[in-house]
C-alpha cells in the first residue's frame, strides 16, 4: 500500500513529460462567434503541451486545416469526406437597446414565438409589439442582423422552421460583436445575440447599452418571476442546462475535420478540448456538452426537432 502513492506520483510525471515532449502544429478557424473560447482553449492547452503549436489562421487554404469550426447543425451530406464532433453549445438571446423607451413594458411582456416569427421573418413593417400600455406610445423599431446568413443566424432561422435567407433586418457587416455594437447604437434597435456577447463575461451582467428581452416561455402574456432567470450570465447558463427548455435557441459548436486526417497532434488538441476544455466554457458564456448532445455532426437537424417538442422540467 506504501508504493500506490509513488506509482501514482511517477504515473503522472510521466504523463507530463509525454506531454512536453510532443510535438505538432495544428490550424483552425470557422465561427468567429466562438473564438474567445477557442482561443481559452489553446492558451491553456499549450501551458500542458508547449512542443504543440495551435493558431487560428484565418489565411491559409481550407483544405488545409486541421479542424473548421462550424457552430450550426451539420448533416451527413455536408460533410463529404469531413466528420465531426461537437465540442461545447451556445445560446441565443433577443436584445434591445438599453435606453428603448419602451424597454419596461417588453420586458414585463417577453416575446413568445409567435412574436419572432412575426418580427424576423414577415416582410411588413416591424410594428407589431404592442405596449403594455395604452398611454404609452410604442417605439419605432429598427431590426438588426449579419449581412450574410453566418452560423448563428442559420440557427436562429432553423430553430424558428425557417431559411436564414428570409431573416428579415438590417444587415451589419463584421460579426456578431458588430451586430451588438449596431444595437448598442440605435435607442430602437433589436436583434438576438450569444450570450458571450450579450453579457460581460468579467462582470458576468448584461453588457452595458444592451438589454435582454425574456422569452414567455409558457406564453401566458407575461414574464414570470421563475421564467426571468436573465440577471447573470451564470443565471441563464445553469437555468438552460438544467431544463434544456425548447424555447431558447441552443445549438452545437462541431470541429469538423478529415476523416483519414494523421495528424496526431491534432487528436492531441481535441481529446484535450473534450476533456480538460469543458471547464473554461461557462467562463466565456458557452454551454458544456450534455446528454442531449450528439458527439457526431450526423443527425443534429433530427435532434434540433426533439429539442423542440421535448417536454422539460420547469
Amino acid at each position: 500500500m506504501k508504493l500506490f502513492p509513488f506509482i501514482l506520483i511517477l504515473a503522472l510525471s510521466l504523463t507530463t513529460a509525454y506531454a512536453q515532449q510532443e510535438t505538432g502544429t495544428v490550424t483552425l478557424r470557422g465561427t468567429r462567434l466562438t473564438y474567445p473560447l477557442v482561443q481559452r482553449w489553446i492558451d491553456a492547452f499549450q501551458k500542458e503541451y508547449p512542443g504543440i503549436h495551435v493558431a487560428i489562421t484565418p489565411n491559409i487554404a481550407a483544405d488545409s486545416l486541421d479542424f473548421t469550426i462550424a457552430a450550426y447543425s451539420i448533416v451527413g451530406k455536408d460533410l463529404g469526406e469531413r466528420t465531426g464532433t461537437a465540442v461545447a453549445r451556445y445560446v441565443q438571446l433577443p436584445v434591445a437597446n438599453s435606453k428603448r423607451p419602451d424597454l419596461a413594458a417588453w420586458q414585463a411582456r417577453g416575446f413568445t414565438e409567435a412574436d419572432f416569427k412575426n418580427l424576423y421573418f414577415t416582410p411588413q413593417a416591424p410594428n407589431f409589439f404592442a405596449s403594455a400600455s395604452a398611454a404609452q406610445p410604442v417605439s419605432p423599431i429598427t431590426l438588426y442582423t449579419r449581412d450574410k446568413p453566418a452560423c448563428a443566424a442559420v440557427t436562429f432561422a432553423r430553430h424558428y422552421d425557417n431559411d436564414p435567407k428570409n431573416i428579415q433586418g438590417k444587415g451589419i457587416k463584421g460579426d456578431d460583436r458588430d451586430l451588438a455594437k449596431a444595437v448598442q447604437e440605435d435607442i430602437y434597435g433589436i436583434s438576438f445575440n450569444n450570450l458571450g456577447f450579450v453579457y460581460d463575461v468579467q462582470t458576468r451582467r448584461v453588457t452595458p447599452g444592451l438589454a435582454v428581452i425574456p422569452l414567455d416561455l409558457n406564453e401566458n402574456g407575461h414574464v414570470d418571476a421563475d421564467e426571468n432567470v436573465y440577471a447573470t450570465v451564470d443565471d441563464v447558463i445553469a437555468y438552460v442546462e438544467r431544463t434544456n427548455h425548447p424555447r431558447f435557441v441552443t445549438e452545437n459548436i462541431n470541429f469538423l475535420y478529415a476523416k483519414n486526417s494523421k495528424n496526431t497532434a491534432a487528436n492531441t488538441f481535441l481529446t484535450w478540448v473534450l476533456t480538460k476544455g469543458q471547464q473554461y466554457n461557462h467562463d466565456l458564456g458557452f454551454l458544456g456538452l450534455s446528454t442531449t448532445s450528439i458527439p457526431a455532426c450526423e443527425g443534429t437537424d433530427a435532434l434540433m426537432k426533439q429539442r423542440k417538442t421535448k417536454s422539460v422540467a420547469p
